[in-house]
């Protein structure tokens, strides 16, 4: 299974203006992960779209060759989902373009991706998390595969028969967006939502703590992942009760992903990520200037 990236543990903000037009851009989904190709200083780079990510990523070699500001004494440690933890060196990726359009300057962590981008299947340039997500509004539409990206301003709420409005939620401010009612058969639970993972949902130890899924979940052989933290092992799982928020749910039986990590009971049992969103035809906007998350369905007949 391809890697997902995971959350970087130092928080900085993006900084510059950014273009006031809005662009569609088709993504590759074809790994179950969004990624784009942002041009910098005249280079493409291959990077995904992850609200797991805090800040922005961008690979060690990559900041290197373009000739980034590289503040190699303000270097810290970035991890993730393997345990480990690697060298991060604040930079700055300024003003990517994506498809025709500039945006602003786009704070990041260099780090080397070697290892993530093996897992993946292709090299992998960077990751654009918060620090522009923070920036934009952004609108995933997962049954065509297509971005729509707008700098803070109007709404791009598209005109869809469902929409379930998710509150603007994280746990200890580390931007990463909480559905603190994500359903498990007649229970309510913590989930982390993260475009940067390809499962469908990854449950962690806090979990099993809960009996309808403890009861439900029958585990299987063994799988890998890669993150910013090292390799780790998962195990697949199928889960027998359905799971979802609001319309968007899933029937009992589908294939999960049983993780190495803890959790926080209360606060995060679980990691939902591409596989559910992709399953459930949903479009997701993430709308970080005004606080909004929303996820959107049966828009086949409907325009934006």
């Amino acid at each position: 299974m391809a890697a997902r990236t995971a959350l970087i543990a130092i928080v900085l903000t993006a900084s510059g203006p950014a273009s006031a037009a809005t662009l569609a851009v088709p993504f590759d989904f074809s790994r179950h992960a969004i990624e784009l190709t942002a041009n910098v200083k005249g280079k493409p780079l291959h990077v995904l779209l992850d609200t797991g990510a805090n800040p922005s990523v961008i690979d060690l070699g990559r900041a290197t060759a373009l000739g980034l500001p590289l503040d190699r004494k303000a270097a810290g440690q970035g991890n993730g989902e393997g345990g480990k933890t690697t060298a991060a060196i604040p930079t700055v990726i300024p003003s990517p373009n994506i498809g025709g359009h500039d945006f602003g300057n786009v704070e990041a962590l260099a780090t080397d991706l070697r290892a993530l981008s093996k897992s993946y299947g292709q090299p992998l340039d960077g990751v654009f998390g918060y620090s522009f997500l923070s920036t934009n509004t952004v609108l995933v539409d997962y049954p065509s595969h297509t971005l729509t990206i707008r700098p803070e301003g109007p709404n791009l709420a598209p005109r869809c028969r469902q929409r379930y409005d998710i509150p603007f939620t994280s746990n200890d401010d580390d931007q990463f967006p909480v559905i603190r009612n994500f359903r498990f058969g007649g229970v309510e639970a913590p989930v982390t939502l993260d475009t940067g993972s390809n499962r469908t949902i990854g449950l962690y130890r806090a979990a099993a703590e809960i009996a309808a899924i403890r009861n439900a979940l029958v585990v299987e052989d063994v799988s890998g992942g890669s993150s910013f933290g090292g390799s780790y092992t998962t195990r697949n799982a199928t889960l027998k009760i359905p799971f979802g928020i609001g319309p968007f749910m899933l029937p009992g039986g589908q294939d999960v992903s049983v993780m190495p990590g803890d959790g926080i009971p209360g606060k995060r049992i679980a990691n939902v990520g591409n596989g559910f969103l992709a399953a459930v035809k949903a479009k997701l906007l993430i709308d970080y200037p005004n606080k909004r998350l929303a996820l959107f369905g049966g828009c086949d007949a409907a325009k934006r």
